[in-house]
């Protein structure tokens, strides 16, 4: 019998944190399917380059970096969109992101469309 590959789940964010419930909503769809044996993916998009900027300190609002830190530990691929994350001063030489997070083009995000079973955009 041949083994059955995982299937795919891709998220696409567009929203920034704290400004939205998208961040918490594209994590915890992740870590529900991360624990189903999905692999996940998520590409962030336009103001979702913020979600993994290192040393966020929102003082009303849980840690929306630390969250994906935890799914880039379980897993999950997380790439920010060099375009978006540049315009933003997010500058690639300064790695702004919490390990893990890979900062990638919208090539990459096609490619997963395209290899995904499931596919959820959240944002505007």
């Amino acid at each position: 019998m041949e083994e059955q590959q995982p299937k795919t789940l891709t998220i696409v964010l567009t929203e920034g944190p704290y400004r939205s419930q998208y961040a918490d909503i594209a994590y915890e769809i992740a870590k529900s399917a991360l624990g189903k044996n999905y692999k996940v993916n998520l590409f962030l998009y336009m103001d979702a380059t913020h979600i993994p900027k290192k040393e966020q300190n929102p003082h009303s609002f849980p840690n929306v970096a630390e969250k994906f830190r935890d799914l880039i530990k379980e897993g999950a691929d997380i790439r920010a969109c060099v375009r978006c994350a540049t315009a933003r001063g997010h500058s690639c030489a300064k790695k702004p992101y919490i390990k893990g997070v890979k900062i990638s083009n919208v090539y990459d995000l096609a490619g997963w469309i395209k290899d995904s079973h499931r596919v959820i955009s959240l944002g505007c």
